[in-house]
């Protein structure tokens, strides 16, 4: 894969883009998954897919890139 030609936003599912949208919000992995009427755990792996997509370090880093990047 050539770095210059990745874009971490156009790997992201639509379920990973909702679940980033509702943690960049405040919400916790329970919240998130009562929201989105899924288990915690798969909201904990979705969080785990759009870390490794996005190349970011945790939460916080997810919620900025969020930002900088448009999406919420």
């Amino acid at each position: 894969m050539d770095d210059l030609s990745y874009d971490p936003v156009d790997q992201l599912t639509p379920r990973e883009l909702e679940t980033l949208r509702a943690i960049a919000l405040g919400l916790s992995a329970k919240e998130v998954a009562k929201l989105l009427n899924i288990a915690p755990r798969t909201v904990e792996r979705h969080i785990d897919h759009i870390r490794l997509k996005t190349r970011t370090r945790n939460r916080s880093h997810m919620v900025a890139f969020a930002i900088a990047n448009g999406l919420v």
